[in-house]
């Protein structure tokens, strides 16, 4: 591999991991169906007997927007805006899975979208028409050819993303598309017109509840505070953000930035020794999972312990335990998404598993399946409120109109509470660290003392386990990309 192409794969790869969580693809599905019961029920204060009610379908705590057809509505969809069919509503989901350096990338996208279409359509669609996913595969570097596939054949884009996701400009625009996306990656797609994420990330405006959350916990450590990222623009990027923000939140010295090779480093002992001769006690890497490791186990030789090492919500990844070992005791990792560990008390988190193993067996159970997966509830929902509230009639349009007015979504709990319509990040997060091997609740505990409460004083933390504070939502002034590709010419 040439480094043009290392390059471009590593700036892909740190693209799809950040703000997203991976783990989860060893994760065992539990069998959470329920079978209703089918004996009459009878009324004791009289002789009659009933039937027995249809129970209500829910995902979590949302009552499915998937059905039949509903009495006195005939759905339609244009047919100019649905690639010529009028038979079932065609959205495409992007994943960059077949490309020949990482197979699979983004796949569980795709898995997430199909078993959807299985489980949306078992209930009779979306208001009784058929949902019906098409594979956007770019593989990475084919996304102005996967946005012809995508204009000429789907009425919207749901549930998936593209790493290099700047490139489906100007062409997403001229063919009036919409996108409910599974995640957005660069400026110009994280604040596009007619784009939506059930979990929003926009460049400019981001919860960084973790650096309060840090220099509370570790006051010390977080005033010899040091970044470590790649070389390439993306990272350089992100690695600014956390800068940026860090010095507007306060209580953060950053005595040093180290960058390393995104297409390897022969040895990370002099990375991990710049660290050491700088007296770095706290670090955030930005990269990917299987990078981290390479640098814990250089400190772990030179017998230097940093005090806390904190990471983004790609780094929730078995990859990460299983390339680090020992090493990686204590790492924290910050996420806005409900936990596999957690399937046991979190209905989302079961349903999903379960939709997965009836739907889609062999598919990749994974983080960034679950986003998918609320970006598909998010368009169901405001697709079934187009039907029932225009007469049937379903336009790309009335989509945008409805998931405008959603400015509370957990994706039935699959994840903290964002604002979609309005692309506001969630101000809710939580802290998970590796103990004893296995990634487990740092913070907030689920039952928390009044001292965890005063920890972070602005923070509230919420019955369902996460902290929110409306404080760390930052407003960032540096220039990230140009988020002018992404609007719509005037």
């Amino acid at each position: 591999m040439n480094r043009l192409t290392s390059l471009s794969l590593a700036s892909a790869l740190v693209f799809v991991t950040i703000g997203c969580s991976n783990r989860g693809e060893d994760a065992a599905p539990l069998d959470t169906s329920v079978v209703p019961s089918t004996e009459p029920i009878t009324d004791s204060g009289s002789d009659t007997t009933l039937a027995p009610e249809s129970p209500t379908i829910m995902f979590g705590d949302l009552e499915s927007p998937c059905g039949p057809a509903i009495d006195g509505i005939a759905p339609v969809v244009t047919a100019d805006e649905n690639g010529g069919s009028a038979d079932a509503i065609q959205v495409a989901t992007p994943s960059d899975k077949g490309n020949s350096f990482v197979p699979g990338l983004n796949g569980e996208l795709y898995d997430a979208g199909i078993a959807f279409e299985g489980w949306c359509n078992a209930q009779g669609g979306i208001a009784g028409m058929p949902l019906k996913v098409i594979d956007a595969d770019a593989k990475l570097f084919e996304v102005p050819v996967q946005m012809e596939n995508v204009c000429a054949n789907a009425f919207a884009m749901v549930g998936g993303g593209w790493a290099l996701d700047d490139q489906e400009f100007p062409r997403f625009h001229e063919c009036g598309m919409i996108d409910i996306a599974g995640f957005v990656v660069t400026a110009g797609k994280s604040q596009a017109d007619n784009t939506y994420s059930p979990s929003p990330n926009p460049s400019n405006k981001k919860d960084e509840g973790w650096f309060k959350w840090a220099v509370a916990a570790y006051p010390e450590a977080m005033q010899h505070f040091a970044t470590v990222y790649s070389d390439i623009l993306t990272a350089q990027v992100v690695e600014q953000q956390y800068r940026e923000a860090a010095a507007i939140l306060g209580g953060v010295t950053v005595v040093d930035q180290v960058p390393y090779s995104s297409v390897g480093e022969t040895s990370w002992l002099p990375i991990a020794q710049r660290l050491k001769n700088s007296g770095v006690r706290a670090i955030s890497l930005v990269g990917v999972p299987e990078v981290l490791p390479q640098l814990t186990k250089a400190l772990q030789e030179l017998g230097y312990k940093l005090d806390l090492i904190m990471v983004d919500a790609g780094f929730y990844a078995d990859v990460l335990i299983n390339n680090g070992g020992d090493s990686v005791e204590g790492v924290v990792v910050r996420t806005g998404f409900s936990l596999f560990e957690e399937a046991d008390r979190v209905l989302a988190v079961r349903d999903y598993l379960d939709m997965m193993k009836t739907y889609r067996p062999d598919g990749k159970v994974a983080g960034l399946g679950m986003q998918g997966t609320s970006a598909f509830l998010l368009f169901a929902t405001a697709a079934k409120n187009c039907i029932v509230n225009n007469a049937g009639v379903l336009s790309r349009s009335c989509i945008i109109e409805e998931v405008s007015k959603v400015d509370e979504w957990t994706g039935g709990g699959l994840h903290a509470q964002a604002s979609p319509g309005t692309n506001t990040s969630s101000p809710c997060y939580q802290m998970i660290t590796i103990k004893d091997g296995k990634f487990t609740r740092l913070y907030p505990p689920l039952n928390p003392t009044d001292a965890d409460r005063a920890l972070i004083p602005t923070a509230t933390i919420t019955d369902e386990g996460w902290a929110c504070d409306e404080s760390t939502l930052i407003e960032l002034i540096g220039d990230y990309g140009d988020v002018s590709i992404g609007k719509i010419a005037k």
